[in-house]
């Protein structure tokens, strides 16, 4: 796999993630709330027993979000700087190319 192929598949996979944690902030809010609500109403938890829990699930994903956070903004940061460091290759070639071509034309 060249180094192209490797980038490519790194993007799709955080694009994979970024949609999995889309999926994830819509429906597990709605689901803990359906699967509270029908426990209270059962009487097998209380409210006070439903926070707690909420709350758990809150700080585990909380925490969870924000180490992938890193990862990724650590992943583009790398990504932009080597991006920024080929458009510098290709200026400086650019010029080196543009320098030889007025040197080649013949002046009037």
């Amino acid at each position: 796999m060249t180094k192209e192929e490797k980038r490519q598949a790194n993007i799709d996979k955080i694009e994979t993630q970024v949609e999995r944690w889309d999926w994830f902030a819509r429906i597990v809010p709605i689901i803990f709330l359906g699967i509270s609500l029908v426990l209270i109403c059962l009487g097998i938890i209380d409210y006070k027993q439903a926070f707690w829990a909420g709350l758990a699930v809150f700080a585990v994903t909380a925490v969870t979000w924000w180490f992938w956070t890193i990862y990724t903004i650590r992943h583009l940061v790398h990504t932009l700087h080597r991006a920024s460091k080929n458009l510098g290759e290709v200026r400086e070639e650019f010029k080196t190319i543009s320098k030889e071509v007025n040197d080649i034309k013949p002046t009037k």
